[in-house]
């Protein structure tokens, strides 16, 4: 079911990027684990799409964090408590630990990035733009980068039914799913490829470098009281980062 929406997108999506910017600046697992349980687990949970935004989640970040456990925990050259040795490698307590720091920064930036672009209501947030005066390429830019993750989750699963339609059997070795994951793939890529391709023609052919007047034809939902808070916002997390860096 989705969630009931009592924000202005563009209010969502500046909450978003100054939370990645506080976990930047304050660069501290405990903070960082705080606000994946606070934050990002319960807006996952209430935004609707738990399960989506999960799938998401883990083939997003799940090759980031295993890279950063073997990159890390194995080849850490700060590292001291040797607790295994691995020919070339050594597994470290400080590499791990490293390794986990990052695997969390990371876990919450894709956590709140993605919940984000899978929960907003992008024709809105686009419309918003557009009435507060935004440069008409920016907002295509934004609103494109938001839209493909839904975009091609939908397609890679159009895909996957109709190459499984065609005889498509994904068994358990680690070669056949390869060949699936192929399969899937080069006609997802292919076919972005040509959707951006026709986009950019039929924008062109409708004016959409002319610099006339903008219309939309969305009511503007943003209030005074939403952008006041979005300054608030803003200053906020501007003052605390400058206070937070100079102290520490």
């Amino acid at each position: 079911m989705p969630r009931r929406r009592t924000l202005d997108p563009l209010t969502e999506l500046l909450a978003a990027v100054l939370l990645v910017v506080l976990v930047l600046v304050v660069n501290r697992w405990e903070f960082s684990l705080g606000v994946l349980a606070l934050v990002v687990l319960p807006a996952v949970l209430l935004s609707g799409k738990p399960r989506q935004i999960g799938v998401a989640l883990a083939v997003v970040a799940g090759p980031l964090l295993i890279s950063s456990l073997l990159l890390h925990g194995l080849f850490f050259p700060e590292g001291v408590s040797v607790l295994a040795t691995l020919g070339p490698a050594r597994v470290t307590w400080e590499g791990l630990t490293f390794a986990t720091m990052m695997g969390l920064r990371m876990a919450v930036f894709t956590g709140v990035l993605l919940t984000a672009a899978m929960t907003l209501d992008i024709p809105q947030l686009l419309a918003a733009m557009t009435h507060r005066g935004w440069d008409r390429k920016l907002v295509f830019v934004i609103g494109s980068a938001l839209g493909l993750i839904p975009h091609v989750a939908l397609r890679a699963g159009q895909i996957t039914r109709a190459q499984q339609s065609r005889g498509l059997v994904v068994g358990r070795s680690p070669l056949s799913r390869l060949r699936a994951l192929l399969a899937v793939t080069t006609p997802l890529v292919i076919g972005l490829l040509t959707d951006a391709s026709e986009r950019t023609s039929m924008l062109e052919a409708r004016g959409f470098s002319s610099s006339g007047a903008r219309t939309s034809y969305l009511t503007d939902t943003d209030t005074t009281g939403q952008r006041a808070t979005r300054w608030v916002m803003t200053g906020v997390v501007l003052v605390f980062s400058v206070v937070w860096l100079v102290v520490t």
